[in-house]
């Protein structure tokens, strides 16, 4: 079967109904734009599940409950609108609870924010119970995205297939992938599945800049997320004082954090950086105010190493 996205099938079932069109249903159609295109006076970027995903989120790796709740709450407040979690972070819960918070307290509704989980891989032979434990433990009646955390070639099909079920059932808005970093590997389950995934989330940053498969996964209308896009905990200095990205900041009077994640964006990039700390959560946000020129974004092309911060 030809592979084809969420977003075109419901386009081919909408039109195919009498008296129907594309307005009928903006929530299945999308809003109007090219998928995988960044907006980036909007902060946006339409998926090819026909739905619009943020491009600069919040990331809770290695946060605790209590820290996550209240990240999430900070980020919400700030004006984030993209939450990243997963269950083997081990804080959907206070995720869930930071969202509920700046919901009861008017800063937003639940239909602005794009919630983002994982199911993990020792859960892939039941997919489904993945699924609904992550929606109870968020206390969520729909994520926005799901992703498979890893490549698992002995189960990760059947996994994404329960994610596809999902999708027709009303529980999960768009689906993806997660540290798949061969094309062989991407194509491998795609030709097994129907759904095109709408992205692919690897550890992504200006020493890492998975141009090979951002090229391969274009051809699918599949955007690249950034983990690690700040280089992680233990790494961020290597890269906030390189000499090109620190000589950047300095001209634009930003630090070295919004160099980057402005790179990111740019380039790109979905961006989630990860942060506890309430300063760096409204800093890392105000990158929507400046731009780097042409000169800059390739000086910051030219220091990619192909070099991976994580042994994972």
């Amino acid at each position: 079967m030809k592979k084809i996205s969420i977003f075109f099938l419901a386009l081919i079932l909408i039109f195919s109904m009498p008296g129907c069109g594309a307005e009928s249903d903006p929530q299945t159609s999308g809003p109007a734009g090219e998928a995988g295109v960044f907006d980036l006076e909007k902060g946006t970027v339409l998926l090819n599940s026909g739905y619009e995903m943020p491009i600069l989120g919040i990331g809770c790796f290695r946060l605790s409950q209590e820290e996550a709740e209240n990240s999430v709450y900070w980020a919400l407040r700030d004006g984030y609108r993209l939450i990243d979690t997963a269950r083997i972070y081990g804080n959907e819960a206070g995720v869930g609870r930071g969202i509920q918070k700046a919901i009861d307290e008017g800063f937003v509704t639940r239909e602005e924010i794009f919630v983002t989980t994982k199911m993990w891989t020792d859960d892939y032979d039941d997919g489904a119970a993945a699924i609904d434990a992550s929606l109870d433990r968020l206390g969520l009646d729909y994520i926005d995205l799901m992703i498979l955390h890893h490549s698992q070639p002995e189960n990760d099909v059947e996994a994404y297939q329960a994610m596809e079920q999902a999708v027709a059932d009303g529980k999960l808005k768009s689906i993806g992938l997660s540290n798949y970093y061969e094309p062989e590997d991407f194509d491998r389950l795609v030709n097994a599945t129907t759904i095109v995934p709408a992205l692919i989330q690897n550890e992504t940053h200006p020493y890492h800049q998975s141009m090979g498969m951002k090229e391969h996964i274009a051809q699918y209308g599949t955007v690249m997320e950034s983990w690690f896009p700040l280089g992680g905990r233990g790494n961020t200095q290597t890269l906030f004082n390189d000499e090109t990205i620190s000589s950047i900041a300095e001209a634009h009077g930003r630090t070295s954090a919004q160099v980057i994640l402005r790179w990111h964006l740019q380039a790109g990039n979905i961006a989630i950086p990860g942060s506890s700390n309430e300063a760096h959560i409204q800093e890392n946000f105000e990158i929507f105010d400046f731009e780097l020129s042409e000169e800059e974004m390739q000086r910051m092309t030219d220091i990619d190493k192909d070099q991976r911060f994580a042994g994972y």
